[in-house]
């Protein structure tokens, strides 16, 4: 009988997040034209709990820019068209291009460690964009040379455990 009020009490608590959630999602970002953005901000639980809408912020879109290649980003500002004080005059969205316009390289292989570092040098593909560079140059940290001069081999496990 327990196990049985257990479940009913877990499920409700499931569902009553599925909501909240659901209603957090939607009043985020609603888009209702093309030209327009309805922005719409809910701060605090007691807000949110009681069912207020909080500030509104209404932004007119401005147009996409050109991708930047090297960042693989494009970018839009909204401006505000209608609001309290409380929003802000200008925002600025970034998201990534489309595939197939970013700067893709082949790997190369890394170098021996010199000063705690190795580099590895990368070319770019051939249906790549002619605006990214030729080259690029990664340099990740090497481990300590303690750590990784030991190696431990499955012999020495076995050793060590004991197993034959």
């Amino acid at each position: 009988m327990k196990l049985w009020w257990s479940l009913i009490l877990l499920l409700g608590v499931v569902l009553s997040i599925m909501a909240i959630t659901a209603q957090a999602e939607s009043d985020v970002w609603e888009e209702e034209d093309d030209k327009e953005v309805l922005v719409r901000t809910v701060r605090g639980t007691k807000d949110r709990a009681s069912g207020s809408n909080g500030s509104s912020c209404r932004y007119s879109k401005g147009e996409w820019n050109e991708c930047d290649p090297k960042t693989n980003m494009r970018s839009r500002t909204l401006s505000l068209k209608k609001g309290d004080k409380t929003c802000e005059q200008t925002k600025t969205i970034q998201k990534k291009c489309k595939k197939g316009k970013a700067c893709r390289y082949d790997k190369g292989t890394f170098s021996a460690c010199v000063n705690m570092s190795m580099t590895r040098v990368d070319n770019l593909k051939a249906n790549s964009d002619s605006s990214c560079d030729q080259t690029r140059r990664i340099t990740k940290s090497c481990k300590p040379e303690a750590a990784s001069s030991k190696k431990v081999t499955k012999a020495d496990r076995n050793r060590k455990t004991g197993k034959q």
